[in-house]
Protein backbone atom coordinates (compact mmCIF):
# COMPACT_ATOMS: atom_id res chain seq x y z
CA UNK A 1 0.00 0.00 0.00
CA UNK A 2 1.27 3.35 -0.90
CA UNK A 3 0.19 6.87 0.51
CA UNK A 4 1.13 9.39 -1.41
CA UNK A 5 1.39 13.04 0.03
CA UNK A 6 0.63 15.08 -3.30
CA UNK A 7 -2.61 15.26 -5.21
CA UNK A 8 -2.86 11.85 -7.08
CA UNK A 9 -4.69 13.93 -9.76
CA UNK A 10 -0.95 15.25 -9.62
CA UNK A 11 2.04 14.45 -12.37
CA UNK A 12 -0.87 12.67 -14.77
CA UNK A 13 0.16 11.58 -18.08
CA UNK A 14 -2.74 10.27 -19.47
CA UNK A 15 -6.52 9.85 -18.35
CA UNK A 16 -8.97 7.09 -19.71
CA UNK A 17 -12.62 6.04 -18.59
CA UNK A 18 -11.45 3.34 -16.01
CA UNK A 19 -7.91 4.68 -15.03
CA UNK A 20 -5.01 7.52 -14.86
CA UNK A 21 -1.23 6.63 -15.35
CA UNK A 22 0.78 8.74 -13.73
CA UNK A 23 4.50 9.28 -12.83
CA UNK A 24 5.97 9.46 -9.17
CA UNK A 25 9.71 9.24 -8.54
CA UNK A 26 11.45 6.69 -10.25
CA UNK A 27 7.76 4.57 -11.75
CA UNK A 28 5.18 5.00 -13.43
CA UNK A 29 1.70 4.14 -12.05
CA UNK A 30 -1.75 2.83 -13.62
CA UNK A 31 -4.12 4.02 -10.86
CA UNK A 32 -7.84 2.39 -11.39
CA UNK A 33 -10.72 4.44 -10.59
CA UNK A 34 -12.42 3.70 -6.77
CA UNK A 35 -14.89 1.15 -6.77
CA UNK A 36 -13.04 -0.39 -9.79
CA UNK A 37 -13.39 -4.62 -9.68
CA UNK A 38 -10.36 -5.92 -7.96
CA UNK A 39 -11.02 -9.19 -9.48
CA UNK A 40 -10.63 -7.44 -13.15
CA UNK A 41 -7.35 -5.93 -11.64
CA UNK A 42 -5.77 -9.07 -10.58
CA UNK A 43 -6.85 -10.23 -14.64
CA UNK A 44 -5.22 -7.87 -16.07
CA UNK A 45 -2.22 -8.33 -14.22
CA UNK A 46 -2.21 -11.75 -14.69
CA UNK A 47 -3.00 -11.59 -18.78
CA UNK A 48 -0.03 -9.33 -18.34
CA UNK A 49 2.05 -11.40 -17.15
CA UNK A 50 1.61 -13.93 -19.62
CA UNK A 51 2.35 -11.34 -22.61
CA UNK A 52 5.17 -9.57 -21.33
CA UNK A 53 8.12 -12.47 -22.44
CA UNK A 54 6.26 -12.43 -26.20
CA UNK A 55 8.02 -9.43 -27.54
CA UNK A 56 5.23 -7.50 -27.89
CA UNK A 57 5.93 -4.55 -25.68
CA UNK A 58 3.55 -5.81 -22.90
CA UNK A 59 5.31 -3.62 -19.61
CA UNK A 60 6.88 -5.74 -16.98
CA UNK A 61 4.54 -4.83 -13.73
CA UNK A 62 6.18 -4.89 -10.79
CA UNK A 63 3.42 -4.62 -8.15
CA UNK A 64 -0.17 -4.69 -7.41
CA UNK A 65 -0.86 -2.27 -4.96
CA UNK A 66 -3.03 0.30 -4.09
CA UNK A 67 -2.36 4.35 -4.13
CA UNK A 68 -4.92 6.36 -1.07
CA UNK A 69 -6.91 3.59 -1.26
CA UNK A 70 -7.40 2.85 -5.14
CA UNK A 71 -6.06 0.01 -6.65
CA UNK A 72 -2.82 0.45 -8.97
CA UNK A 73 0.12 -1.13 -11.24
CA UNK A 74 3.70 -0.59 -10.40
CA UNK A 75 5.70 -0.21 -13.88
CA UNK A 76 9.40 0.60 -14.58
CA UNK A 77 10.06 4.28 -15.83
CA UNK A 78 8.49 3.63 -19.23
CA UNK A 79 7.13 7.72 -19.39
CA UNK A 80 7.19 8.78 -22.78
CA UNK A 81 4.42 10.29 -24.99
CA UNK A 82 1.58 8.18 -26.28
CA UNK A 83 0.93 7.59 -29.81
CA UNK A 84 -2.10 9.45 -29.79
CA UNK A 85 -0.39 12.63 -28.61
CA UNK A 86 1.65 12.05 -31.20
CA UNK A 87 -0.35 11.87 -34.05
CA UNK A 88 -2.40 15.11 -32.70
CA UNK A 89 0.76 17.18 -32.16
CA UNK A 90 2.57 16.50 -35.36
CA UNK A 91 -0.41 15.58 -38.20
CA UNK A 92 2.67 15.88 -40.88
CA UNK A 93 4.10 12.88 -39.58
CA UNK A 94 0.48 10.70 -39.59
CA UNK A 95 1.69 8.43 -42.30
CA UNK A 96 4.56 7.47 -40.41
CA UNK A 97 2.74 6.69 -36.97
CA UNK A 98 -0.67 5.29 -38.67
CA UNK A 99 2.30 2.61 -39.86
CA UNK A 100 3.95 2.09 -36.53
CA UNK A 101 0.31 1.46 -35.25
CA UNK A 102 -0.07 -1.14 -37.95
CA UNK A 103 3.47 -2.61 -37.18
CA UNK A 104 2.70 -3.15 -33.52
CA UNK A 105 -0.70 -4.84 -34.18
CA UNK A 106 0.41 -7.01 -36.59
CA UNK A 107 3.36 -8.42 -34.47
CA UNK A 108 0.72 -8.74 -31.38
CA UNK A 109 -1.20 -10.90 -33.72
CA UNK A 110 1.68 -13.21 -34.75
CA UNK A 111 1.65 -14.54 -31.31
CA UNK A 112 -0.36 -16.92 -29.58
CA UNK A 113 -0.84 -17.50 -25.69
CA UNK A 114 -2.98 -20.19 -24.82
CA UNK A 115 -3.68 -18.64 -21.12
CA UNK A 116 -6.11 -16.10 -22.35
CA UNK A 117 -9.80 -16.02 -22.89
CA UNK A 118 -11.48 -17.47 -26.03
CA UNK A 119 -12.47 -14.04 -28.02
CA UNK A 120 -15.59 -15.41 -29.37
CA UNK A 121 -16.94 -16.67 -25.86
CA UNK A 122 -16.00 -13.30 -24.99
CA UNK A 123 -18.06 -11.34 -27.90
CA UNK A 124 -20.77 -13.82 -27.11
CA UNK A 125 -20.99 -12.79 -23.62
CA UNK A 126 -20.81 -9.13 -24.74
CA UNK A 127 -23.78 -9.65 -26.60
CA UNK A 128 -25.84 -11.58 -24.88
CA UNK A 129 -25.76 -8.61 -21.98
CA UNK A 130 -25.93 -5.84 -24.69
CA UNK A 131 -29.40 -3.76 -25.00
CA UNK A 132 -30.41 -5.03 -28.84
CA UNK A 133 -33.34 -6.86 -29.90
CA UNK A 134 -33.14 -10.51 -28.90
CA UNK A 135 -33.74 -11.69 -33.44
CA UNK A 136 -30.86 -8.93 -34.04
CA UNK A 137 -28.53 -10.77 -31.13
CA UNK A 138 -29.17 -14.01 -32.67
CA UNK A 139 -28.33 -12.84 -36.02
CA UNK A 140 -25.50 -11.40 -34.60
CA UNK A 141 -24.06 -14.43 -32.77
CA UNK A 142 -24.96 -16.79 -35.89
CA UNK A 143 -22.19 -14.59 -37.62
CA UNK A 144 -20.01 -15.20 -35.14
CA UNK A 145 -20.34 -18.73 -34.56
CA UNK A 146 -19.38 -19.30 -38.34
CA UNK A 147 -16.84 -17.51 -38.65
CA UNK A 148 -13.11 -18.78 -38.87
CA UNK A 149 -11.60 -20.41 -35.79
CA UNK A 150 -8.37 -18.21 -34.80
CA UNK A 151 -5.73 -18.74 -32.09
CA UNK A 152 -3.97 -15.14 -32.73
CA UNK A 153 -3.29 -13.01 -29.60
CA UNK A 154 -5.67 -10.23 -29.83
CA UNK A 155 -5.38 -7.13 -27.53
CA UNK A 156 -8.85 -6.30 -27.63
CA UNK A 157 -8.59 -2.62 -27.54
CA UNK A 158 -5.67 -1.50 -29.41
CA UNK A 159 -5.71 2.33 -29.23
CA UNK A 160 -2.92 4.90 -30.00
CA UNK A 161 -3.89 6.34 -25.87
CA UNK A 162 -2.21 2.84 -24.81
CA UNK A 163 0.54 3.14 -26.95
CA UNK A 164 3.91 4.61 -25.14
CA UNK A 165 6.53 5.78 -26.85
CA UNK A 166 9.82 6.51 -25.31
CA UNK A 167 12.84 7.07 -27.10
CA UNK A 168 13.41 3.82 -29.40
CA UNK A 169 11.41 2.13 -26.74
CA UNK A 170 7.58 0.82 -27.49
CA UNK A 171 5.24 -0.16 -24.66
CA UNK A 172 1.79 -1.20 -25.12
CA UNK A 173 -0.49 -0.99 -22.04
CA UNK A 174 -4.28 -2.42 -21.12
CA UNK A 175 -3.97 -5.61 -21.79
CA UNK A 176 -7.54 -6.38 -19.81
CA UNK A 177 -9.43 -7.43 -22.83
CA UNK A 178 -6.80 -9.68 -24.10
CA UNK A 179 -7.83 -12.96 -25.97
CA UNK A 180 -6.92 -15.92 -28.63
CA UNK A 181 -9.16 -15.14 -31.55
CA UNK A 182 -8.97 -13.88 -35.21
CA UNK A 183 -6.93 -10.61 -35.78
CA UNK A 184 -10.00 -9.21 -38.32
CA UNK A 185 -12.27 -8.72 -35.18
CA UNK A 186 -9.35 -6.88 -32.93
CA UNK A 187 -8.41 -4.84 -36.24
CA UNK A 188 -12.68 -4.01 -36.12
CA UNK A 189 -12.03 -2.92 -32.50
CA UNK A 190 -9.79 -0.65 -33.54
CA UNK A 191 -11.53 0.71 -36.38
CA UNK A 192 -14.83 1.35 -33.85
CA UNK A 193 -12.45 3.19 -31.76
CA UNK A 194 -11.00 5.53 -34.47
CA UNK A 195 -14.58 6.27 -35.59
CA UNK A 196 -15.73 7.48 -32.18
CA UNK A 197 -12.61 8.97 -31.50
CA UNK A 198 -10.52 10.24 -34.57
CA UNK A 199 -12.78 9.49 -37.44
CA UNK A 200 -10.53 11.42 -39.85
CA UNK A 201 -8.10 8.83 -39.44
CA UNK A 202 -10.28 5.69 -39.59
CA UNK A 203 -10.70 4.45 -43.15
CA UNK A 204 -6.55 5.48 -43.68
CA UNK A 205 -6.30 3.02 -40.45
CA UNK A 206 -8.07 0.02 -42.31
CA UNK A 207 -7.29 0.94 -45.56
CA UNK A 208 -3.33 0.83 -44.12
CA UNK A 209 -4.29 -2.73 -42.23
CA UNK A 210 -5.94 -4.75 -45.54
CA UNK A 211 -3.14 -3.78 -47.65
CA UNK A 212 -0.13 -4.35 -45.08
CA UNK A 213 -1.74 -7.89 -44.46
CA UNK A 214 -3.40 -8.53 -47.35
CA UNK A 215 -6.55 -8.73 -45.52
CA UNK A 216 -9.71 -8.44 -47.62
CA UNK A 217 -11.43 -4.90 -46.51
CA UNK A 218 -14.87 -6.83 -46.56
CA UNK A 219 -14.06 -9.69 -44.30
CA UNK A 220 -12.55 -6.91 -41.90
CA UNK A 221 -16.19 -4.89 -42.62
CA UNK A 222 -18.15 -8.18 -41.76
CA UNK A 223 -16.60 -8.24 -38.20
CA UNK A 224 -17.70 -4.54 -37.41
CA UNK A 225 -21.20 -5.30 -36.69
CA UNK A 226 -20.25 -7.90 -34.24
CA UNK A 227 -18.03 -5.61 -32.37
CA UNK A 228 -19.70 -2.88 -32.27
CA UNK A 229 -22.97 -5.20 -30.52
CA UNK A 230 -20.59 -6.63 -28.25
CA UNK A 231 -19.06 -2.82 -27.86
CA UNK A 232 -22.97 -1.70 -26.93
CA UNK A 233 -22.71 -3.84 -23.66
CA UNK A 234 -20.65 -0.56 -21.99
CA UNK A 235 -23.75 1.42 -22.35
CA UNK A 236 -21.71 4.30 -23.25
CA UNK A 237 -24.20 7.10 -24.38
CA UNK A 238 -21.64 8.98 -26.41
CA UNK A 239 -20.98 5.62 -28.66
CA UNK A 240 -24.79 4.49 -28.70
CA UNK A 241 -26.16 6.27 -31.64
CA UNK A 242 -22.62 5.36 -34.65
CA UNK A 243 -22.48 1.77 -32.72
CA UNK A 244 -26.06 0.92 -33.84
CA UNK A 245 -25.34 2.43 -37.36
CA UNK A 246 -22.80 -0.05 -37.95
CA UNK A 247 -25.09 -2.93 -36.34
CA UNK A 248 -27.87 -1.71 -39.08
CA UNK A 249 -25.27 -2.22 -42.14
CA UNK A 250 -25.30 -6.20 -40.77
CA UNK A 251 -25.13 -7.96 -43.95
CA UNK A 252 -27.31 -11.54 -44.07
Amino acid sequence: MIQMNTNINENVINTRRNNRIIKHNDAVYKVFNEGYSKEDVFAEAFFTSKIEGLKVGAPSIEQVTTINGQWAFMYPDIYGESLYTLMMNNPDKLDEYMDKLIKIQTNIHSKKCPYLPIQKQKLTDYINSAHLDRYLKLDLLDMLNSSPKHKKLCHGNLTPHNIIIKDDNIYVTDWNHASQGNASADVARTYLWMLINMPDYAENYLERFCNETNTSSKYVHNWIPIVAAARCAKNIPEEVKILNGLISVMEY
